[in-house]
C-alpha cells in the first residue's frame, strides 16, 4: 500500500510539472518576453545633455542614472506603454508617456525644464 502512495504521489508531482502552464497556443505563460529602453535626457532650453538624471519606468522599480553624457539604458522592460519618468536636482520632474516595441529598438530623447525658467 505504501508503494502504491508513493507511485501515485510521484506521478501527481511529475504531471503537474511537465504540463504546468502550456496550452495549444505556445509557451507557458510565465515566460514573458522583455526588451530595453535608451535614449538620451537634455536640457529643455540649451540641449546641453545631462548627466546624473535619474530615469525610471513608473510602477515598476526599473531605475537608472544618465552617464557623462546624457545616455542611459534600461533593461527587461515588458513591451507596452510605460510612464518614463525623469528627477534631477533643480530640474522639474518630468513623466513622458511612451510606447515600447518588442521588434523595434526603443530610444527617446527626453527633455527637461529647469526650475528656474
Amino acid at each position: 500500500m505504501k508503494k502504491i502512495a508513493i507511485l501515485f504521489l510521484s506521478l501527481v508531482v511529475l504531471s503537474t510539472t511537465l504540463f504546468a502552464g502550456n496550452d495549444e497556443t505556445g509557451p507557458a505563460k510565465s515566460a514573458v518576453m522583455t526588451t530595453s529602453l535608451s535614449g538620451k535626457v537634455l536640457d529643455k532650453v540649451t540641449g546641453e545633455a545631462l548627466a546624473g538624471v535619474k530615469v525610471s519606468v513608473q510602477g515598476t522599480e526599473k531605475s537608472v542614472y544618465t552617464d557623462f553624457d546624457g545616455n542611459f539604458e534600461i533593461n527587461g522592460i515588458v513591451p507596452g506603454n510605460v510612464e518614463l519618468c525623469t528627477n534631477y536636482i533643480s530640474y522639474k520632474s518630468n513623466v513622458e508617456k511612451i510606447n515600447v516595441d518588442l521588434n523595434k529598438s526603443n530610444s527617446v530623447d527626453v527633455k527637461i525644464e529647469s526650475i528656474t525658467e
